[in-house]
């Protein structure tokens, strides 16, 4: 592992969460999870195209085409050793929510961006810090939440000596405006990762999430993932990943997500 892998890594893990109430009108999981994870841990994201669906209960069914682009740079530092650096996100879903004859209801999600620091990585570990803004772009109240959320994370990232990483996130999502009628949001979710990279083309990712909701009086919530992925050829990387809630405070039944990764030359 070195630099790039610590943004890779970091440009991959990090991003928005839910958070959110799961009824229909307001999707638990849309525009993306609170962790994704678009690629080999070594290699620097472009852009992905994500096809996920959820499941919140036995009557919703929730499903997202999202589309991810990427940015990131890192720079010696100046006076200590190591490095330090930025990474810029921009996600767009396109939504479908299905509850019965009831509702059926597709079009824009809400829109994404994130930016991180790095001030201070080696090839053994790293500590990031950062924002994400998510935006009530949704052209239907059951396709987001119609709140401003300001959702500030951080955490460290170990590099192993078994090609691996691990990693936990620390963020609180907190609604700062929009629309009053409906629910506002103030949840925190600690999310520990482990990516293991078998030989040269394959990786494991295991996860999971507590989602800890303030305006619940603290209730949370646990869910739990496991990733394959597949890099296909110089700049083409594949991956599937089942989700599954489980404990007393079940979120949600399940959600399966796939991804198209476009690599940086």
């Amino acid at each position: 592992m070195h630099a790039r892998a610590v943004l890779a890594a970091l440009a991959i893990f990090v991003i928005p969460a839910g958070g959110l109430a799961q009824t229909a009108t307001n999707p638990p999981d849309q525009p993306s999870a609170a962790v994704e994870n678009d690629a080999n841990p070594t290699r620097a994201v472009l852009f992905s195209l994500r096809p996920e669906i959820y499941r919140p209960s036995d009557g919703i069914t929730q499903a997202a085409l999202i589309f991810r682009y990427d940015q990131a740079s890192f720079r010696e530092r100046r006076w200590l050793p190591g490095k330090r650096g930025v990474i810029l996100r921009f996600e767009m879903p396109v939504s479908y929510t299905h509850a019965g004859d009831a509702l059926q209801q597709g079009g824009l999600g809400d829109a994404y961006a994130q930016l991180l620091l790095l001030p201070y990585f080696t090839r053994t570990f790293a500590f990031f810090a950062g924002t994400g803004l998510k935006v009530p772009t949704a052209t239907d109240q059951a396709l987001g939440s119609g709140k401003w959320i300001i959702a500030p994370a951080a955490g460290p990232v170990w590099f192993l000596p078994t090609r691996a990483l691990f990693l936990i996130k620390f963020q609180n999502l907190t609604s700062f405006a929009g629309d009053a009628a409906r629910p506002d949001v103030n949840t925190f979710l600690i999310t520990p990762i482990f990516v293991q990279t078998v030989k040269t083309r394959w990786w494991v990712l295991v996860d999971s999430e507590t989602n800890t909701n303030w305006r619940r009086d603290g209730r949370t919530g646990l869910k739990s993932g496991l990733q394959f992925g597949r890099i296909s050829s110089a700049r083409l990387a594949l991956w599937v990943k089942p989700e599954v809630y489980w404990g007393p405070n079940r979120d949600g039944r399940w959600n399966l997500k796939f991804a198209l990764v476009w690599y940086r030359i």
